[in-house]
């Protein structure tokens, strides 16, 4: 709370956070190898997926650097979604109802629709935290949180776009929302995703069922095998991000069509523990299925890659990540990669990263 607390009293100052130092990246290891695995069991006969190349787990790293996210997020381009959530004019503020901490619905002059989280006095909600969330997903070649952008909203722009049915709750936004001496709160805009629907996952049958499928010996239904491979990618997401909120019901959201498992609701995360915390750390260790990508793509998350990617996401409007909260996803990044590193020396390759 002391650095939240820290973060808050800058962006109060008006303070410009964002890292300008050029960074020149470089292989910095060699995979460590790790211990025998928690819980043992059989090779599992319902995966069938060839084994890697000889060496494969001990090649040098390759960090590729990314200078702005070049995915895309249900098929849309998101430099396009950047752009409109980041420069469109807001026409429009609805606040969200049945949540603890401020969230607004969004009118843009386009006619698209985004969501805006601004600084607040709830520190459960800290927005510069889904920006690094965002970012981070892309850097993992993920593509499952919503693309999301700062912006200084000013407090006019809030109060005279305000939607009637959220006129009552104007005392709220008032006492709640943080603004600096210019009047401005830094928040996040993100896309809107429309249509999203619970996907049960976090419910306890839904619980129990879904770490089977990430189980050693364990089959996974061929209809459930995207669902098996998404929540994998969102075990070691959660873990890296430090998210303790994931499970607490609701935030586990699909896309419209069910397809799709969405990463979002990442404002309480990133805290400093190189550890984790203690609920995303039992959740990775009870499971023993992984994206093969993304274990490659754990190469990419350093320091100075991180340091690079979010001061480019800042826009020179505030500091997305501290430099402490920075040091603590890549130390849990290596316990990721020392924890599978693990499973593969007792299991084999092929029945540990069993997704692509």
């Amino acid at each position: 709370m002391a650095a939240e607390a820290l973060v808050l009293a800058s962006a109060l100052a008006g303070a410009t956070w964002a890292t300008r130092a050029s960074v020149h990246f470089f292989s910095e290891r060699g995979r460590a190898t790790a211990g025998q695995a928690r819980n043992r069991g059989g090779a599992d006969p319902e995966v069938s997926v060839a084994p890697l190349p000889r060496g494969e787990l001990s090649r040098p790293p390759n960090p590729a650097i990314i200078e702005e996210p070049a995915g895309t997020f249900l098929g849309m381009s998101d430099e396009m979604l950047l752009q409109r959530v980041r420069t469109q004019a807001i026409l429009g503020m609805k606040l969200n109802k049945g949540g603890s901490t401020l969230s607004f619905r969004v009118e843009l002059a386009d006619g698209s629709r985004a969501a805006f989280k601004p600084a607040q006095t709830d520190l459960r909600t800290i927005p510069r935290k889904e920006v690094a969330a965002y970012r981070l997903n892309r850097l993992l070649g993920l593509d499952a949180v919503p693309p999301a952008a700062p912006r200084m909203v000013s407090r006019e722009e809030i109060f005279s776009h305000l939607h009637p049915d959220s006129l009552a709750a104007l005392p709220r936004i008032r006492a709640e929302t943080v603004f600096n001496p210019t009047g401005r709160t830094a928040g996040v805009v993100m896309y809107w995703v429309p249509g999203i629907k619970d996907s049960e996952l976090d419910t306890p049958e839904g619980i129990h069922q879904s770490m089977q499928w990430l189980t050693q010996g364990q089959p996974i239904p061929v209809d459930k095998r995207s669902w098996a491979a998404q929540l994998s990618q969102l075990v070691v997401f959660d873990f890296l991000t430090s998210n303790p909120d994931r499970y607490s019901g609701g935030n586990m959201k699909t896309s419209a069509d069910g397809s799709r498992l969405l990463f979002m609701d990442n404002t309480m995360s990133f805290f400093i523990e190189p550890e984790g915390n203690e609920k995303t750390r039992s959740i990775l260790h009870r499971t023993q299925r992984f994206s093969r990508q993304l274990y490659e793509a754990l190469d990419r998350v350093t320091e100075p890659v991180l340091e690079q990617v979010l001061a480019q996401a800042s826009l020179g409007e505030y500091q997305i990540l501290t430099p402490s909260e920075i040091r603590a996803v890549v130390a849990r990044r290596d316990l990721v990669r020392r924890y599978i590193d693990g499973l593969v020396a007792s299991y084999g390759p092929r029945n540990v990263l069993v997704f692509p």
